[in-house]
Order: structure tokens, then sequence, then C-alpha cells
């Protein structure tokens, strides 16, 4: 298989890795400008950047970008091992590094009419799709097609996925009734997911953050929770609703104001 094809396999299937790419290189160096490297989670690698203790070290910044960082630009002297340079080449290079494949989580509890279309939304967005209620009927391939995995419950999600690759979720609560949320969201607030969202009234969120309290739930942690969920749109049907939704997490997501983009007071401006 060419580099291309592993590529776009890699993009099929959501799996993340790290996109090395010698871009710059000065007198000797093993590989020239252009060379590539994929290396996945287990630190296997197809492709290379020049064998050897350059590319050990490429490999194991590449590890550490897929938990804490999108790119990075590495720049190595090949000239004398005794200062730590790893080769005798004599010439520079540089190496970038981008982690690719990788995407967002929106894990969703409840898989009632609003879940339902905030799957559908998600899912064309871009995002990785969870799908969690105990109703068989609901969750089922038949009722809502399009998901990545589903499950019962969020313990069995747990389970599965752990706690160490849940660093870029998105966790959306449509339940039906406010005891699945008490019960849940603890456990949700231990991932420190980027956005947490909670569906119902702000009757229902007051009686919610009662119990959290009574359960131990410190109110900083409670902070951090959007509930009543969404972005104001005036929204009614479950379609509507999940719009606001899918809004208020690329607010979170994207660290924007969410404000309109019309021009204020409709100044004169100069467009290029």
């Amino acid at each position: 298989m060419n580099f291309f094809a592993k590529l776009n396999e890699i993009e099929s299937n959501g799996t993340p890795v790290v996109l090395c790419i010698v871009t710059n290189t000065h007198g000797s160096t093993p590989r020239h400008a252009g060379s590539k490297m994929i290396v996945y989670p287990n630190g296997d690698i197809f492709g290379t950047v020049g064998g050897g203790k350059l590319e050990a070290l490429c490999i194991e910044e590449a590890l550490k970008l897929l938990h804490n960082g999108l790119t990075n630009t590495l720049n190595y002297r090949l000239v004398n091992p005794e200062m730590g340079d790893p080769g005798v080449c004599g010439g520079e290079l540089e190496v970038y590094l981008e982690v690719i494949g990788k995407k967002s989580k929106v894990v969703i509890l409840g898989a009632g009419h609003v879940g339902k279309q905030l799957s559908y939304l998600a899912k064309w967005i871009g995002f990785d799709v969870i799908l969690i209620d105990d109703r068989e009927e609901l969750i089922s391939e038949q009722n809502i097609p399009d998901v990545s995995q589903r499950y019962r419950s969020f313990s069995d999600f747990l389970a599965e996925y752990g706690e160490p690759s849940l660093n870029d979720i998105y966790v959306v609560m449509t339940t039906r009734n406010l005891e699945i949320d008490v019960k849940n969201i603890p456990e949700i607030l231990k991932l420190n997911p980027r956005y947490l969202g909670v569906i119902g009234s702000k009757k229902r969120w007051v009686t919610t953050t009662e119990l959290l309290l009574k359960a131990g739930v410190s109110d900083s942690e409670i902070e951090k929770i959007f509930s009543p969920i969404g972005l104001d749109l005036g929204s009614e049907s479950p379609e509507e609703i999940a719009l606001s939704i899918v809004a208020e997490i690329l607010k979170q997501k994207n660290k924007t104001s969410g404000d309109s983009l019309r021009y204020f007071r409709r100044k004169k401006v100069d467009v290029e």
C-alpha cells in the first residue's frame, strides 16, 4: 500500500496517528525533504524519516503529541553525538509532526427525539458519535443507523474506552429523567470532558443541582455543566434543539464568542 492510500485508510477509520514529514534539510542527512513517516499509538511506524536514533526521537515525540498536542516541529543537528546529536552525517534536518485521523467524540446519553437528531447532526459535522441508552428499540441500528458505537449504560462505555483515551470528548445528556443524570454526572465529571450539557428546564436543573450537591459534587464542578442546554435560538422542535446544542458545543470547542458576525452598525469596511 502506498503512503497516500495509507493516509486515506487512517482518515476513514478515524485512527489517531502522527504524520512526520522532513520539511527541510541542510548538508548531509539520511533522508531528503519530503520524506514521510506515520507513527501509530503503539509505536509502530509506516515509512521512515531516516532510521537510527533520529527516528527513535521522532517516534518518542510523536507518542507524546498524541496525548498533549496537534503539531510540533523538531530540529536536529547530525554532527556530534557526544553533544547529544542523533547522528554524525554532518547536516541538519527539520521534521514537522501533526496528529491526524483523530476525531473529537460526542457521547450522547439518551436516544430519544433530541438525541436521535443530535446524533445525525454531530456525525454530519464530523464528530465521532457514541450513543448510550438502555432502551434497545431506541439504540438499535434500525432506529439510528449511523453512529460509531452503542452502549446500554455509561459504565459499559467506560469499560471499553477507559479514561486515558477520553481527552477530547463532548458529553450531551438528553435523558428521559433527572435520576439518570444524577447517577452519571459524577462519573462523567471525573473524565474532565471539554463539554458537558444536560437537557431539561430551569426547574429540573435546580432540582438536579440540589441532588448533586447532596451526592458530594462541589459547586465548582457543577459550574462546568451547561444546563439548560444549547444556545438561545428559540428552539422547540427536536431538530432545532439539536442544532442549538451543536452550536454550543462548537462555541466551546473553537473557543469563540458565538456572537453574530454581522457588521456592527453596518459600518462600511474595505474587503479585499
